[in-house]
């Protein structure tokens, strides 16, 4: 049965799953996340999904990685996507504040800041550059990279860059009710602070991503530029979109798409296919089928509960191009979610 679309018609040889892990206190404002049960734990959580993804195993955060309503992270998704593939993984840290327990690369950089009280990502330019040199390396090992993220409060500091550059479109949310005026009044004040208008930063987007932004966006550019003459496919939902617009206005060329869940491409309180056509990048989206599993928690992903992260929508493409059933994907993921370790209390 279909569950790709449009058709992912490049079939590479020699696949990586990238995951940018990084940390903003713009996610620990009330009410702007659901990636942690509390908004302290949120720095715990970026760890957390790479140490799932890598080990099954949780090692630094006290709990499995879940939203206040008791979803997990989309984390299990992307491991079952990997686990069924045999694609390698590599986590990159890009302003991390709680590492994990895994080989992963450091790119550097503190955890971003409060983007109402100061600049967001005041080193974006130091990893940005760091990001080009690894990007370079990747290039040489691989035909095709995907790049997914995990950042709490990505989706605020994504809206904030987007307002920057003149784009007025709404993202998505880990909430099954989007905090659409919440995040709009945090991108207020910190538009306020910054002096910066709509539109303001159009022909200076690094000076966007440093006011405005995260930690995660200049890793996740400096890849993309670095990776020219590669196959690059941004992994995720309105944050990566953000990153595509920033890219087109830094000028980065090459093969360049998004792949999202249609969790996200049907979320009515965002702006997903508009944002991605003003790039003129194009953009696949699978339907995971996540109404199949037999875990009520897993379920309510299909009613728009977190909706997308660490990849999920890339890792699930990657699993179906590679011939792999949205039932035995389904079947993984509860598979994962019943056997993952948790630290001993």
């Amino acid at each position: 049965m279909k569950w790709i679309y449009p058709d992912f018609e490049f079939r590479p040889e020699r696949p990586l799953f990238l995951c940018v892990i990084s940390n903003t206190d713009t996610g620990k404002i009330p009410g702007i996340s659901a990636a942690g049960t509390s908004p302290e734990l949120t720095d715990y959580t970026p760890g957390a999904d790479a140490e799932l993804v890598e080990t099954n195993k949780i090692i630094t955060m006290p709990e499995l990685p879940e939203a206040p309503g008791g979803s997990p992270t989309p984390a299990i998704v992307t491991k079952a996507a990997l686990n069924l593939t045999g694609i390698p993984s590599l986590f990159v840290a890009s302003g991390l504040r709680k590492k994990p327990a895994i080989p992963y690369v450091e790119l550097g950089g503190a955890g971003g800041n409060d983007i109402r009280k100061q600049p967001g990502v005041p080193d974006a330019r130091h990893l940005y550059e760091n990001a080009i040199l690894l990007g370079k390396k990747l290039a040489r090992l691989s035909d095709c990279v995907f790049i997914g993220e995990s950042i709490a409060g990505g989706t605020t500091t994504a809206m904030a860059v987007l307002r920057a550059l003149g784009y007025g479109g709404n993202v998505s949310s880990s909430f099954c009710s989007n905090p659409v005026d919440l995040k709009a009044r945090v991108v207020e004040e910190a538009m306020r602070r910054a002096g910066i208008a709509e539109g303001g930063l159009r022909n200076d987007p690094v000076r966007a991503v440093a006011e405005l932004g995260d930690p995660m966006m200049p890793a996740a550019l400096g890849l993309m530029r670095g990776l020219k003459g590669t196959k690059v496919v941004l992994a995720g939902g309105t944050q990566m979109a953000a990153v595509l617009v920033v890219g087109r206005a830094l000028g980065i060329e090459g093969d360049i798409s998004i792949a999202t869940t249609k969790y996200i491409v049907e979320d009515c309180s965002a702006n997903f296919r508009e944002i991605v056509k003003s790039t003129g990048r194009p953009y696949y989206y699978t339907d995971p089928g996540l109404e199949m599993s037999k875990i009520p928690p897993v379920q309510i992903y299909a009613q728009g509960y977190v909706k997308e992260g660490v990849g999920m929508g890339g890792a699930a493409l990657l699993a179906g191009i590679n011939g792999v059933s949205r039932e035995k994907l389904v079947e993984e993921t509860d598979r994962v979610l019943m056997t993952v370790e948790l630290p001993k209390k």
